[in-house]
């Protein structure tokens, strides 16, 4: 742990000696592009180069950091409270389909009752029967 932060300071201090350093360019006599920190030789023309330092590293705000209650809330799969409300509504539509005849669907808007199909009464059966599995311990 602490040759990281070691590491880490010697990076930053070494970073920042980079943001002030100058930087030469030129063409030396083979006529290859050099750059470099160190000044070329007095009778070679060179040009300064500015060279612009990376941003610094910003640590997000404490409020900005999504802590792990806010990415549990909302999510059925993790959160206890969504999944105790799924898993109940599930327990309570499989006991309503399973103990109820023929007479069973749904009302629509206009209030008349639209009764499901044998099939789909056991399509309901079996969504009901896979939310109690998914979401009751």
């Amino acid at each position: 742990m602490k040759r990281t932060i070691v590491a880490g300071l010697a990076a930053a201090l070494l970073l920042a000696g980079l943001a002030e350093a100058k930087v030469y360019k030129w063409v030396d006599e083979s006529g290859k592009v050099v750059f470099s920190q160190t000044p070329p030789p007095e009778n070679v023309p060179a040009e300064e180069v500015q060279v612009n330092a990376p941003p610094p590293a910003t640590v997000p705000k404490e409020a900005e950091k999504e802590t792990v209650d806010e990415k549990i809330k909302g999510n059925p799969a993790l959160d206890p409270e969504l999944r105790r409300e799924y898993c109940e509504k599930g327990r309570k539509n499989l006991e309503v389909l399973q103990n109820t005849g023929s007479e069973m669907g749904f009302v629509t808007e206009d209030n008349k009752l639209v009764k499901f199909t044998p099939e789909e009464k056991a399509l309901k059966i079996k969504e009901s029967q896979a939310a109690v599995k998914a979401y009751c311990d």
